[in-house]
């Protein structure tokens, strides 16, 4: 948070701090993998091509992201005319969330939605400015198990989500710089779903 707290200290008028808070988020939009994010973008064509489910787990405002992602690659896609995706969130169910939290623990939540209904070739998006949530990490180990598929949406230096995920994108910025990294996040839903609204045949091409 180092970085925000000197921001508003240069600029502490509401206006200074807008524009500033946006060009930070600019920078950090300029500096993203954008191959990294075509690759996700072939994989989940990939598997809307051979009907495979795409599980997204995240907590806090990673959660909500969650749910928009997969409003938008469902919903948002079929509004647009494309096919849609088989999504799911698993942050999103309130009763098995509270179920498995206090039967089992917090840090299973995600691991134990997934067990018996994860199957090869589907995706695992877990969504995380730190990188190191227990309950994602727990989730992406077993999904490696399962051979599916492990993508990140990480911030900060990835945590240790980055060397477990097949394939990510890390908004890098100080640790703590949570509402940067998930404002990006964000972005990168847009991104991605508005992509197979626009180009139809996505699934057909393997994303190009």
């Amino acid at each position: 948070m180092e970085t925000m707290g000197s921001l508003y200290k240069q600029h502490s008028s509401a206006k200074g701090y807008s524009q500033v808070y946006a060009r930070h988020v600019a920078m950090l939009l300029e500096g993203l993998d954008h191959e990294a994010v075509a690759d996700i973008i072939g994989l989940f064509a990939v598997a809307h091509d051979q009907k495979k489910r795409i599980y997204f787990i995240g907590n806090g405002g990673s959660a909500a992201t969650c749910g928009h992602f997969v409003n938008d690659l469902h919903a948002g896609s079929l509004r647009h005319g494309g096919g849609g995706f088989r999504v799911q969130d698993l942050a999103g169910n309130v009763a098995s969330l509270t179920a498995l939290a206090n039967d089992v623990g917090f840090e299973h939540v995600f691991s134990k939605q997934l067990e018996g209904v994860l199957d090869a070739g589907d995706i695992v998006v877990a969504i995380s400015a730190s990188g190191n949530s227990r309950n994602l990490v727990a989730a992406v180990e077993y999904a490696r198990t399962q051979s599916a598929v492990t993508i990140g949406f990480l911030g900060f230096d990835g945590g240790t989500l980055a060397p477990l995920c097949d394939h990510s994108v890390i908004v890098s910025t100080e640790k703590g710089e949570y509402g940067p990294v998930e404002d990006v996040h964000m972005v990168l839903d847009h991104l991605i779903s508005s992509y197979f609204c626009f180009n139809r045949n996505a699934a057909r091409n393997g994303g190009v």
